[in-house]
């Protein structure tokens, strides 16, 4: 096969997104270089994954060549690039976001095969923007420097902090790092409400619609906070690193202030605040190797939902099997702020042998299992009996809990609304607010999550429509791309290691 035969193949199997023949064109030594990767790529086994990886980060591609030189050794080539980025979900104006770029490319053949392939291009049509520069009325997180170097581009506001979302790259590749390897994500906005003292436990039980009462020191639960009138206030990991001291790792509601408004002049032997903690998240398959070349004690024994405190790069630390990403990974609480950027820095340098990625959050693979954040979008007035973990609402249990009464007696008239997942036609544009949904009885609801779903290819959802939707049934939804048919579905959409 001469080199511009084999580029032409590249193309066509690249269109096909068949990563198998894109990489059987190469030597078993093959090298790939390109403006946009950290490094080359060589051999069968990465080749296969990054073409994979950057080849499903694209659709409907098209490519053209305007100028091939055959030489003795390979060729030269010029041409255009043409794609969607699949998962950004478009601009304001409802266009997609798009790859479109001249390249040059120089091949090198050895019998027949492509031994090296150089491509130059046009980085700027893959990052989202040119960042902008932010006037700080908001609290930085510890670890903001440590994202501005990895190429964030857009922050969102939580918890009056600054919430690092997008990073520089389409999102099909934070989604494969998530899945295949490792990623490193700053959440210093996850902030904790600390209750500490005699009665810190059972303080924790009044506030959250679940039995906590059995929670001992190492122990983690997912729970729902709600206010007098049973409505959601958020929805923390809650951690119990030793006797007598509690943390509420909580989303964007001021928690802290809640319990501290209960706790004042009351009887409750507890001191409410917060800590100086901010957390880091290491999640994906090979977080335990990442995690176990820091931590001074191996982790291999800790079990989901729990926690243990430990040296995580000499810096002392609660460390946890939680996480947002719905799988395999950990959560990092130090101490303190004071060495912030050590610790990032070390779980980077640790990373390095397994390609970590500083991502933001992953909202492609925590819909896929249904991992959510009440507040995130807004509460949609939604009470914890209309929420995905309404099952986390003990009625039944013996002590008291604010807004127990108020949830009595909507389950006993009813609950009106529930929490399905979405089968979306076509394409989704960015999720900004609520999308209008409407059954076929002509019952309203809300679309509270949409994305595209790399496991499944296609657009999903998370909304909260009246009882009578079932399972099955056709809906329609209104997004800023117009009117679209939705099927009603179970949550989560794809299973655990999927």
């Amino acid at each position: 096969m001469k080199a511009i035969e084999a580029f032409e193949a590249y193309c066509d199997a690249w269109a096909k997104h068949d990563h198998v023949a894109l990489a059987e064109l190469f030597t078993e030594d093959g090298v790939f270089e390109a403006s946009t990767l950290d490094a080359p790529v060589k051999g069968q086994k990465d080749l296969k994954s990054q073409l994979r990886i950057i080849s499903n980060s694209h659709s409907n591609i098209e490519t053209e060549t305007r100028i091939a030189i055959e030489t003795e050794k390979g060729a030269y080539i010029e041409g255009t690039y043409k794609a969607n980025i699949v998962g950004a979900g478009g601009k304001i104006d409802g266009s997609p976001v798009r790859a479109d770029f001249r390249y040059v490319a120089t091949i090198e053949m050895q019998n027949g095969k492509i031994s090296r392939l150089a491509e130059i291009y046009d980085s700027h049509p893959f990052y989202a923007e040119e960042r902008q520069r932010v006037f700080a009325m908001n609290r930085r997180s510890p670890y903001w420097q440590g994202t501005v170097d990895a190429k964030c581009m857009e922050w969102s506001v939580y918890n009056n902090m600054f919430f690092p979302m997008v990073y520089s790259r389409a999102p099909y590749e934070d989604y494969a790092a998530l899945m295949e390897g490792v990623t490193l994500w700053d959440v210093g906005l996850e902030r904790q409400t600390q209750l500490k003292g005699p009665d810190a436990l059972k303080f924790l039980d009044y506030l959250s619609s679940r039995d906590m009462s059995a929670m001992g020191s190492g122990d983690c639960r997912y729970a729902l906070i709600c206010d007098e009138a049973g409505l959601v206030l958020c929805d923390p990991v809650v951690l119990m690193p030793e006797e007598d001291l509690v943390w509420l790792s909580h989303g964007n509601t001021d928690l802290t202030l809640w319990a501290r408004g209960i706790v004042l002049n009351s009887d409750w032997y507890v001191e409410v605040s917060e800590p100086d903690v901010a957390p880091l998240q290491v999640q994906g398959p090979d977080s335990i190797h990442v995690m176990n070349a820091l931590c001074a004690t191996p982790l291999d024994d800790l079990k989901n939902y729990k926690c243990t405190i430990t040296e995580v790069a000499g810096q002392r630390t609660v460390v946890s099997r939680t996480g947002w990403s719905g799988g395999f990974g950990y959560e990092i609480y130090p101490y303190g702020s004071e060495n912030a950027m050590a610790l990032w820095n070390a779980i980077l340098e640790a990373g390095k042998p397994f390609g970590i990625k500083v991502t933001g959050p992953i909202v492609h693979r925590a819909i896929e299992r249904g991992v959510t954040d009440t507040d995130y979008y807004s509460g949609s007035n939604m009470n914890a009996l209309e929420e995905v973990a309404s099952h986390l609402v003990d009625l039944d249990k013996e002590s008291d809990f604010i807004g127990k009464e108020a949830l009595k007696k909507i389950s006993e008239e009813g609950v009106k609304r529930h929490s399905v997942g979405l089968f979306i036609d076509g394409e989704v544009p960015r999720l900004e607010w609520h999308w209008p949904l409407r059954g076929g009885d002509g019952t309203e609801g809300i679309v509270r999550w949409a994305v595209h779903s790399f496991a499944l290819d296609r657009s999903i959802g998370i909304a909260i429509v009246d009882v009578s939707i079932k399972v099955g049934d056709r809906v329609e939804v209104d997004h800023p791309g117009g009117t679209v048919s939705a099927e009603v579905t179970t949550i989560p959409f794809a299973p655990r290691g999927s």
